[in-house]
This record gives structure tokens, C-alpha cells and sequence, in this order.
């Protein structure tokens, strides 16, 4: 009984990890949905290795072409190089006053107000800030006033790098440069299995990607004619 035992906890798993690496991109292959309240989301799974992953949450909208590969009961994802959007620092000037002036360029079809500051407080906190209509004004005085900010547009989780407020600095000027904004770099993003399901993280939320059936065809449907000798 115990050798019998001990041969079945060895080959059990043996058969398991053999499956698992004799998996090729046509076994998962298909159109995922992973839609849920507020989202709608698909993956596609070529046979062929490469993906296509969509995405829409309210006025966001995101996408991101690549290469998958089967991971165990897994997958993982590897997207297209993509140049990230950034914030230009593009000039400051002198100045002393209660206020820094925080100014940003945005392209055209965009709003200023999806834009905001987090604020870096002396006592390691952050507070965010909002756009408006027009420059930013940050507030210089107090014992606990910001020493430092990131400019980010969070519907699109896009932060910029640490900026430090200069001393006897008035106003500072941004651009946002876009490049491929709204397109997901994904760096071998592993995708476990839960049930039946692929599973993302997005956003504070759980996505699962059901796969779905293939259309049959329709009922009405008639055969194609014989031909006629």
C-alpha cells in the first residue's frame, strides 16, 4: 500500500507537469470575453501565437498587440514596443510668491481636467490636485507644504517622474506628449487559470476571459443546390 501510494504521488504529478509543457498555442487558442459591469473587455488568441487584447472603462479606452505563449495551464503575454506618453518639462521661471504656477500643455482632443498633480508633502504623504482651466496653483506656504509633485492622467494610471520645487522658482511649464498613449505594454504578463477563465489585473479590478464557443451556423440555413448535369 505505501509503495503504490508513493509510486501515484510521483507519476501523478509527472503526468500533470508532461501535459502542461506538451501545450501548444492552438490548445487555447479563441476569443476570450472578459466583459463585467462598467467593462468591456476581450482577448483574442491567434493559433499562430500572436494577440489582440481590447479594453473600454468609462472615457478610457486601451488596446495592445503582441505575442502569447502557453504557461502551464497559463499564459503569458509579451506586447508590440510601444514608446510610453511622458511630460515634458519645458521651461521655469524665477520667481518668489505663496504659489507655484504648474502650467500644461495638452494636445487638442484631449482636456486638461483629466490631468492632475500629486502633491509630495515634508511628511511623506501626498495629497492630489486637480486641473482646471488653467495652471495649477500649488500652494508654498505653511510648515507642511508640497516639495515636490508628479503630474499623471489617471484614467490612463500614466504617472510622470518625481519633480522637486525649485527655491525662488515662480512657475514651471509642462507638455504632454502622448506617443502611444492608450496602447498596453505588457512584459511577459502571466494570465493564470481560474476555472475556465484567464485572469488580468486592471485597474483595481478582477478581470476573467471566458472563452467563447464558436458560431454555429444558422438554422435557416438551406444546403447549397446540386448542380444540374
Amino acid at each position: 500500500m505505501r509503495l503504490g501510494a508513493l509510486l501515484l504521488a510521483v507519476l501523478v504529478p509527472l503526468a500533470s507537469a508532461s501535459a502542461a509543457v506538451g501545450r501548444s498555442p492552438a490548445d487555447f487558442a479563441g476569443t476570450y470575453n472578459g466583459s463585467q459591469m462598467e467593462v468591456g473587455t476581450e482577448l483574442r488568441l491567434e493559433a499562430n501565437g500572436r494577440y489582440e487584447y481590447y479594453l473600454s472603462y468609462g472615457a478610457m479606452d486601451e488596446m495592445s498587440e503582441g505575442a502569447w505563449a502557453a504557461d502551464g495551464d497559463a499564459i503569458v503575454l509579451t506586447s508590440n514596443k510601444y514608446k510610453l506618453p511622458v511630460f515634458e518639462l519645458v521651461g521655469r521661471k524665477p520667481g518668489a510668491g505663496a504659489t507655484l504656477d504648474v502650467s500644461l500643455d495638452v494636445p487638442k482632443d484631449m482636456e486638461l481636467q483629466y490631468f492632475s498633480a500629486l502633491l509630495l508633502l515634508p511628511d511623506h504623504t501626498a495629497t492630489e490636485a486637480q486641473f482646471e482651466n488653467g495652471p495649477l496653483q500649488i500652494p508654498l506656504t505653511g510648515v507642511n507644504h508640497p516639495t515636490g509633485f508628479l503630474l499623471g492622467i489617471e484614467v490612463f494610471d500614466v504617472m510622470s517622474e518625481p519633480y522637486d520645487i525649485p527655491t525662488n522658482t515662480r512657475s514651471m511649464h509642462f507638455r504632454f506628449v502622448p506617443n502611444d498613449l492608450g496602447k498596453v505594454a505588457f512584459e511577459h504578463t502571466r494570465l493564470p487559470r481560474d476555472g475556465d477563465s484567464f485572469v488580468l489585473e486592471r485597474f483595481g479590478r478582477t478581470l476573467k476571459f471566458h472563452k467563447e464557443a464558436p458560431a454555429e451556423p444558422g438554422k435557416d440555413d438551406e444546403p447549397p443546390e446540386a448542380e444540374e448535369k
